[in-house]
């Protein structure tokens, strides 16, 4: 597992040990002890350590919760061997202004990959580069925004910080109803173990992983019940938003949700409760106190709300 000792892949290698699945997590830094069976350290970006790992390792299956570059995915397909690679994508649709975003929305690229990628444009030259590797036996897991316990973006405090502190709370008055881009790490940590199993069809299909009728305006309520005060929310036009205001926007151009039905018609996939997912994630911000970058601005915020 590439990534295997990071956020998501945590919540993957505790699935799959459940499960009994022999897990051999791999990263840059050697690791004495985690949650994983067995632990190896190379530098993937080296293709000669890339491939001496899978030839000492020799998986089954290869779940890749790291790579982001396109020629990443060219040297795993030389190098890899096993019966199923399993790469973790993000959202990599176009802008489907307010559509529910189906699998099939995304489009390969054409061309050449450019020399510079973000991370978003990064995977969808992934995802383009395994279309054209033939007989590769590929399958993609694509969730939006994730959250959970440790989160390094600190997305979800920013919303718990602004909940918590009783002022209201600036919200994108045209999309806050829509259904969010938001999963939990343990439901994406789930989703690929899903993908995983050999016994189920997955090769060179891509599925959507992520919460079934979340809101943002559900999101920062069950927050706001979560830890007994009021949601406060401030509709304000999106592009009056300050910077860091919102992590999760949602941006009027970007799609409505993911739909799940291929997820849970050929993985098995099915989300969790919102409740559960809040009660873990609030009980890590508790003892950690995390503050998201954007809370900088809370003064900002509470001006703007103020003239409203």
């Amino acid at each position: 597992m590439l990534g295997g000792a990071g956020f998501v892949g945590t919540a993957a290698c505790k699935e799959l040990m459940r499960r009994g699945v022999e897990t051999i997590a791999a990263g840059r830094k050697e690791r004495l002890y985690g949650t994983f069976t067995s632990y190896v350290a190379f530098d993937r970006t080296d293709e000669e350590q890339l491939a001496r790992a899978l030839e000492q390792t020799q998986p089954d299956v290869l779940l890749d919760l790291a790579g982001y570059q396109p020629q990443q995915m060219e040297a795993v397909a030389r190098n890899f061997r096993g019966e199923r690679y399993v790469f973790v994508s993000t959202g990599v649709y176009p802008d489907l202004h307010g559509k529910p975003v189906r699998e099939e929305d995304f489009k390969p690229l054409e061309g050449e990959p450019p020399e510079a990628l973000d991370y978003r444009e990064g995977k969808r030259w992934c995802e383009t580069v395994l279309t054209r590797q033939g007989d590769f036996p590929w399958t993609v897991i694509r969730p939006p925004a994730i959250f959970g316990p440790a989160d390094h973006t600190l997305r979800i405090a920013a919303y718990i910080q602004r909940v918590a502190d009783g002022g209201p709370v600036l919200v994108p008055a045209e999309t806050y109803e829509w259904q969010a881009g938001v999963a939990w790490v343990k439901d994406v940590g789930f989703a690929c173990a899903l993908a995983c199993d050999l016994r189920k069809p997955a090769t060179h299909q891509a599925y959507n992983v992520a919460f079934e009728g979340v809101s943002l305006r559900e999101l920062i309520e069950g927050i706001a019940r979560a830890l007994a005060v009021p949601a406060r929310l401030h509709p304000i036009p999106f592009e009056q938003m300050p910077d860091g205001a919102s992590p999760y926007g949602p941006d009027p151009r970007r799609g409505a949700g993911y739909v799940l039905e291929q997820a849970r018609r050929e993985l098995g996939f099915e989300p969790s409760a919102l409740e559960d997912a809040l009660a873990e994630t609030l009980a890590w911000y508790r003892v950690a106190k995390p503050s998201h970058p954007g809370y900088a601005n809370r003064a900002k915020e509470l001006e703007i709300a103020g003239r409203g």
